[in-house]
């Protein structure tokens, strides 16, 4: 048996339908956004640094959201619920269907991730001197793809290791 397993999840049916519609819109459209700046990041009429900007917040909320999807899933069908035994089985097979669904989608994101990265690492060979272009652009996106996928550790560690400077601080 997983640590997951046996701990409550204190969400109904309904909440969980609204935070997964929730979760994909988020993810759906900011995964078009992410792919609008790789397809057409150089005819926008942006300058390099908001195209990062938009890349980058694209790459992180959707990374946030594959994160949260998979987190909500897995708790549907790993978790016990506070609910009767028939809104349970609605939450397992909820988490089931979504999984199943999501997953080839995360895929799409991760492949943007892996052609970004490559055109970051083609860019940055080719380029002789250091100034602010496509592979900005690039390599923002791929490091926020990291910051949104991780944002929960992000937090957790920021939250254990601040208060570990606070105590020695304050005493």
């Amino acid at each position: 048996m997983s640590s997951d397993q046996g701990r409550k999840l204190y969400i109904t049916k309904n909440r969980v339908i609204v935070i997964f519609i929730y979760y994909l819109v988020l993810f759906f459209a900011s995964s078009i956004g992410a792919g609008y700046v790789l397809v057409c990041g150089s005819s926008l009429s942006l300058d390099i640094f908001r195209q990062a900007l938009l890349g980058s917040f694209s790459m992180a909320l959707a990374a946030a959201c594959a994160a949260y999807i998979r987190k909500l899933y897995k708790s549907c069908f790993n978790f016990l619920s506070e609910q009767d035994e028939d809104e349970q089985l609605f939450l397992k097979r909820t988490g089931t269907t979504v999984y199943f669904i999501i997953r080839p989608l995360f895929s799409i994101l991760f492949s943007m991730l892996m052609v970004i990265g490559i055109r970051l690492g083609v860019i940055l060979s080719l380029s002789s001197e250091f100034k602010l272009d496509e592979g900005f652009v690039y390599l923002t996106m791929i490091s926020s793809f990291y910051v949104g996928f991780f944002s929960g550790d992000f937090i957790k560690k920021l939250e254990s290791k601040g208060q570990k400077h606070l105590d020695t601080l304050i005493g």
